[in-house]
């Protein structure tokens, strides 16, 4: 499995919140042309959308629809990896 990183941020400002979150389609098609192009992994740096938010309850839906998609499967697999005893 490789590493990939994913970041979620929320910025609290004078009259509500920045979210920014992952752009998961940006990414996939920076991923799927350095592969054609036999590249390493491209940098995602700049693959984020922003978002205006007036309340929390409007962060939590925006936070909730980036983290579900997330690659999940790959995570739980790692972590039960990781977790094994020896």
């Amino acid at each position: 499995m490789a590493y990939e990183s994913y970041r979620v941020s929320v910025e609290v400002l004078e009259n509500g919140y920045k979210v920014e979150i992952p752009d998961m389609k940006a990414r996939a098609e920076k991923k799927a042309a350095a592969k054609k192009a036999k590249q390493l992994e491209p940098y995602y740096g700049d693959c984020t959308k922003s978002y205006a938010a007036k309340s929390v309850k409007e962060v939590m839906k925006l936070v909730q629809q980036a983290l579900e998609q997330m690659p999940e499967g790959e995570f739980d697999a790692a972590f039960d990896e990781a977790s094994k005893k020896r």
